[in-house]
């Protein structure tokens, strides 16, 4: 049985300075300022971590620690346009956000501090248009993976895959679930090698829990999309150049065919570090990536945001100037429609900033 609870929706307006924002033109150049967009929440000593759009893309939900050590945390959403943020839940220790593509409710998991009995991870889903907070199961352990597929019928917490529905579970082997296709028949997942490095891209049967190994390049980039049922892996190569510098080459490989194609390439890398991190828009049109380029002796070290919509050439969107070991920025999450981005930026001692980059 689901339980339901009501929460009254707490509102604290925060007055922000908006970091203004440069021009979209080259970025590599000695002297060029940061182009991170819009501040939504600026570096606080409590950790931000995940974040999900809701579907109208009016708001970015996303976790913050209430106070640095504590582990108390909140599920916060913080409007785009005015920035005012609301909490929809108080739950100590909330982590792991989804929602599924078409979906409004927003899932997340809690680990709870004094339990009667074993069970000491709460999954709950929340509405945030009205604040109904529903608990859908606790279970013992930690949770670390939580997935849902775009009917909301299937639930992945970590090894285990619940079908809501008929109120069952299939066990996963040793690994991580990456994404449901969006029919919700298959599971993409990342089955562990013992003693090995390597992880096998396998898609898994949400009916009987069959599987199916993939073609990869013995690793792939948890970014992907679909084409049907088939998932389209991202994969990097490097060129070199001369010095120690790289040409970043992204491509992806058709999992069930095996067919690769080249999405972009990127200039002037400094070694294994370029490419950063990656999210395909929900539409599959367009990939938003981070790569960091050139040199702090050149006066020219840059992490660049760039959107490639395939076949078309990257265009830089937003650039960062790296700290120590490079700039530290969150995965870049495309809005509803695609237009907008939101990453957070890491400025160490667990402090975050939250941005979004819009106009895209």
């Amino acid at each position: 049985m689901i339980a339901i609870r009501m929460r009254p929706l707490r509102f604290s307006i925060a007055s922000f300075a908006l970091l203004a924002a440069t021009g979209c033109g080259d970025s590599s150049g000695p002297g060029d300022a940061e182009n991170l967009g819009v501040l939504l929440v600026p570096p606080s000593s409590g950790a931000l971590e995940d974040l999900v759009w809701t579907r109208d893309g009016s708001e970015v939900v996303y976790v913050s620690t209430v106070v640095h050590g504590t582990g108390d945390t909140e599920l916060n959403a913080v409007s785009v346009a005015t920035k005012a943020v609301r909490t929809l839940d108080a739950s100590p220790s909330i982590f792991a956000l989804a929602r599924a593509a078409a979906g409004e409710r927003i899932y997340f998991g809690a680990n709870l501090r004094a339990a009667s009995d074993d069970s000491n991870v709460q999954i709950s889903r929340v509405q945030p248009t009205s604040g109904v907070v529903e608990i859908l199961a606790t279970r013992s352990c930690c949770v670390e993976n939580l997935l849902i597929s775009d009917d909301e019928r299937f639930l992945v917490i970590d090894r285990g895959l619940y079908d809501l529905q008929t109120a069952t579970r299939t066990d996963l082997p040793p690994g991580r679930a990456v994404g449901f296709s969006p029919d919700g028949t298959q599971l993409l997942y990342e089955v562990d090698q013992v003693s090995v490095s390597t992880i096998l891209a396998t898609l898994i049967s949400t009916a009987d829990g069959s599987s199916q190994l993939l073609h990869s390049s013995g690793y792939f980039i948890r970014a992907h999309r679909w084409q049907g049922n088939s998932p389209q892996l991202l994969q990097m190569d490097f060129d070199f150049t001369g010095g120690i510098s790289y040409t970043v080459r992204v491509s992806e490989i058709d999992g069930v065919t095996g067919v690769t194609r080249e999405i972009a390439q990127f200039p002037e890398t400094p070694g294994t570090i370029g490419l950063r991190d990656a999210r395909w828009s929900p539409d599959g049109q367009a990939l938003a990536i981070w790569v960091r380029q050139n040199w702090k002796d050149k006066k020219t070290d840059r992490t660049n945001l760039y959107v490639v919509r395939p076949p078309g050439a990257p265009t830089l969107v937003a650039s960062a100037t790296p700290g120590l070991g490079g700039a530290l920025l969150g995965p870049p999450v495309f809005s509803p429609t695609g237009n907008s981005i939101a990453y957070f930026y890491y400025h160490g001692e667990d402090r975050r900033s939250l941005y979004v980059k819009s106009g895209i």
